[in-house]
């Protein structure tokens, strides 16, 4: 027992050596390891979540405390204060690019970042820096790294320490006593915190971006070598010179006051059909229920009755190459990811690409769609003869509240409508949110048009699928396995300049008069380059909406469910 003792002694007495003289590593890794994850939980959730910031920052204390004991039990002194070095450096670099990508992208290091970092050659690396690096940026590394600098110079030496060493013992005792509790809160009352991520230190989150980032990179490569490549004209008569596909978001057409909902969110719109400018198009739906699924259809010849892989089709963005018109993609979506690879293929292969923030798909910081704007102003002034537009949109897609700024907040859980007005108040407030995104994304998709109105231009409005907001009281959202009357049906919308109405007016006339026929998008291939002029050997008249051998009987089937047969004559939560 009396050996026990001294060894404990020992131990302690080691402890209580190793805080005096490494007070200032313990203060400096915890600080630069601490910064990031305060300023991301402050920013995602203000005030709200407030305990859970706290209780991770006793918990980081106390495991950056036990960190450093662990490295003052190193024998050898060389080697330990190279450690503590090493450990700080480490910290310092990653802190130092954290402020960086805060002050640039308002986002912390992630997979989408380091997805671009890695597939920058050196003869990209400067036109990347010149994209996606600005003064800000700069600015909060630089000033991170003169005041780290700074403190190392002045502080790392110190020996003196504010407490006696007794207090200073019972101090430290507290603090893992504390520390452990409060990992054990973390665990068992905030674990999805934990699981989502916000609570990492930066040298765990960029390991983890940097382990997704090369898989996603492997993956996409793949995806890209097996990618059919050859594309042969049949016919070419494209004249317009401005081709514009909006691609939307999480969007049911049955909650837009366009297609007769109740509360006024799509003004702007409403407007338009008004004045006749818009045509609209009321029987539509997607071929699948996610984003993935559906884009492999709607930018390739593939469809829900094909007998081989999507990619062994051609696709859109190489075909308008070929027809000549230089092809830009504009995204304010994941530029890299498990659900990003298949609209990372297709900007890959445009002529010019630009997102409004580098990210994966587990990234999202809510950067709101007007934050394309300039994007497609600086695309504008690289115009060609002829030119086709992909923008790409999150429109209405979850967290709702993430998808319209303050200004946009017009409904609130008092304004949803019957037969909803009886749902909880937490699910009439989500349902209202979900309004306000699409209030917010009327103002977006008319203001896109208005940047064409004065040119020749062809412009189309299509969501990628519906969403369901508790429309039977119990689910809200979309998934790809369960198709639903809500996550199905979309919006699709023509608008056309007048300079395009007066050269093309029997192009127009067709729109309008297929606004009432019943279509499923995975078609969407052929009925854009119908109304270009533009024929490949894939290319099927009987496809193309606008087009008088259109099949209008055939069955739109999703997941095995005929849409017309179950769910088209459905009623739903909305009025």
């Amino acid at each position: 027992m009396g050996q026990v003792r001294r060894m404990v002694l020992r131990i302690w007495a080691r402890c209580t050596q190793t805080v005096e003289h490494a007070a200032f590593w313990l203060i400096a890794l915890y600080v630069l390891n601490f910064i990031s994850i305060a300023w991301l939980n402050l920013h995602q959730y203000g005030a709200a979540q407030m305990p859970v910031l706290v209780t991770d920052a006793v918990f980081l204390f106390g495991a950056t405390l036990l960190y450093v004991l662990l490295l003052g039990f190193v024998p050898i002194r060389r080697v330990r204060r190279a450690l503590f070095f090493g450990s700080f450096c480490i910290s310092a670099l990653l802190a130092v690019l954290e402020l960086f990508a805060i002050g640039q992208y308002e986002t912390l290091i992630g997979a989408g970042i380091i997805t671009a970092m890695l597939q920058t050659n050196p003869n990209e690396a400067k036109e990347f820096l010149s994209m996606y690096a600005s003064g800000r940026g700069l600015l909060f590394s630089l000033l991170s790294i003169v005041l780290i600098a700074f403190c190392y110079r002045r502080f790392s030496a110190a020996r003196r320490m504010p407490f006696s060493r007794h207090l200073r013992t019972r101090l430290f005792m507290v603090v893992l006593v504390l520390g452990a509790l409060s990992g054990i809160l973390l665990w068992q009352t905030f674990h999805s915190f934990i699981v989502n991520d916000s609570l990492d230190i930066p040298a765990v989150r960029v390991a983890r971006s940097a382990d997704t980032a090369v898989r996603n990179i492997e993956a996409f490569e793949k995806l890209k070598g097996e990618t059919a490549r050859e594309v042969t004209l049949t016919a070419n008569a494209s004249d317009t010179p401005y081709v514009i596909f909006i691609l939307g978001e999480s969007t049911n057409r049955a909650r837009m006051h366009l297609y007769g909902y109740p509360l006024e969110n799509t003004p702007g719109l409403d407007a338009m059909e008004k004045s006749g400018e818009i045509a609209i198009c009321r029987d539509v739906i997607s071929p699948e229920t996610a984003t993935v699924a559906v884009l492999q259809k709607l930018f390739t010849f593939a469809d829900a009755e094909s007998d081989r892989e999507w990619y062994t089709y051609n696709n859109l963005i190489d075909v308008m190459r070929v027809a000549g018109y230089k092809t830009f993609w504009l995204s304010n979506q994941e530029s890299s990811g498990i659900w990003g690879n298949v609209a990372q293929l297709f900007a890959e292969r445009s002529d010019y690409r630009r997102f409004t923030r580098l990210r994966d798909s587990h990234e999202d910081m809510g950067e709101h769609d007007e934050a394309l704007f300039p994007l497609v102003d600086e695309a504008l002034a690289q115009s060609t003869e002829k030119n086709f537009f992909v923008i790409h949109l999150m429109g209405g897609h979850g967290l709702y509240y993430m998808r319209f700024p303050y200004l946009f907040t017009k409904f609130t859980a008092a304004d949803v409508p019957p037969p909803q007005d009886t749902l909880s108040e937490e699910k009439r407030t989500e349902i209202a949110q979900y309004e306000n995104a699409l209030f917010y994304n009327d103002f977006i998709v008319t203001s896109l048009i208005g940047k064409f109105a004065e040119k020749d231009a062809l412009i189309v409005y299509l969501p990628d699928h519906g969403e369901a907001v508790y429309d039977n009281g119990v689910f809200s959202g979309h998934v790809e396995e369960h198709p639903t009357k809500e996550t199905l049906e979309v919006p699709l919308i023509f608008w056309a300049s007048p300079a395009y109405r007066a050269h093309h007016p029997e192009k127009w006339a067709a729109i309008e008069a297929a606004k009432d026929r019943p279509y499923m998008t995975d078609d969407f291939i052929h009925t854009l380059l119908d109304l270009l002029g533009i024929q490949t050997e894939e290319y099927d008249p009987a496809k193309s909406i606008v087009n008088p051998a259109f099949d209008a009987k055939r069955h739109r089937v999703v997941k095995g469910h005929d849409y017309d047969m179950e769910f088209k004559g459905m009623t739903t939560g909305i009025k």
